[in-house]
């Protein structure tokens, strides 16, 4: 591991970011102590994710090229994404996308640890490293829902005053980053998997206009709001 110490820093961030996740999600402790996992929650994902860029695009240069090339990284993303939900009163489904990319990370440099120390074979590494292979995929999918789906809690949010009207605007950018990522497609699927079962579920002939109007006007808004450039 020594040979590998940015990523056994990692490692151990992203442990941290799973343990408080967990901790917050769980009733084992007091209101405020739990609040407190959950900020160092976003606190270890951030730090992750601040790594991740330095790991990518090396260090920083004041040029439009670096900040074109930093904000297509993934990782600016969930850096912005992490910073944006410290400053937030908690919302529990926003942890799910930093905990299971945390535990997926996490645990596949367990597996590549055991590989390097000669543990490579036994129970543990091959559970591990099958049930990641298996389920990566459906985990990404997972985790694109959760960051749609989070847009209508942050509406009902900014009625209630837990959060600035400014708050979505940047969010609106986060999911825009998503939508266009070059590693992960896993937004756009979502999208338009979402479209196709909004119009399936509009086009019976028992469904009232005023529905299918409203569903078919969602749609042409999203549609608008989607970048062109993916």
């Amino acid at each position: 591991l020594k040979f590998r110490s940015t990523d056994s820093v990692l490692f151990a961030a992203r442990v941290v970011t799973v343990i408080c996740s967990l901790y917050y999600v769980l009733p084992i402790g007091s209101h405020s102590a739990q609040n407190s996992a959950y900020s160092k929650a976003f606190a270890a994902a951030a730090a992750t994710n601040a790594l991740r860029i330095h790991q990518r695009v090396g260090g920083i240069r004041f040029t439009r090229e670096f900040l074109s090339q930093v904000l297509l990284e993934d990782s600016c993303h969930y850096l912005i994404y992490s910073v944006l939900f410290m400053s937030t009163a908690p919302v529990t489904m926003a942890l799910l996308p930093i905990f299971l990319y945390a535990l997926l990370h996490a645990a596949n440099f367990s597996v590549q640890a055991c590989n390097a120390t000669g543990y490579g074979a036994t129970l543990y590494a091959r559970k591990v490293a099958e049930l990641t292979n298996k389920h990566t995929q459906s985990l990404l999918g997972v985790i694109a829902c959760s960051e749609v789906f989070i847009v209508p809690i942050f509406i009902a949010m900014i009625f209630t005053g837990r959060v600035s009207i400014f708050f979505p605007f940047i969010y609106y950018r986060f999911l825009t980053l998503r939508y266009m990522s070059r590693r992960n497609n896993s937004t756009r699927i979502v999208f338009y998997q979402l479209r196709v079962s909004l119009e399936q579920a509009v086009s019976g002939p028992n469904c009232p206009q005023i529905f299918r109007s409203s569903a078919y006007g969602l749609i042409n808004l999203v549609c608008r709001l989607c970048p062109t450039g993916a």
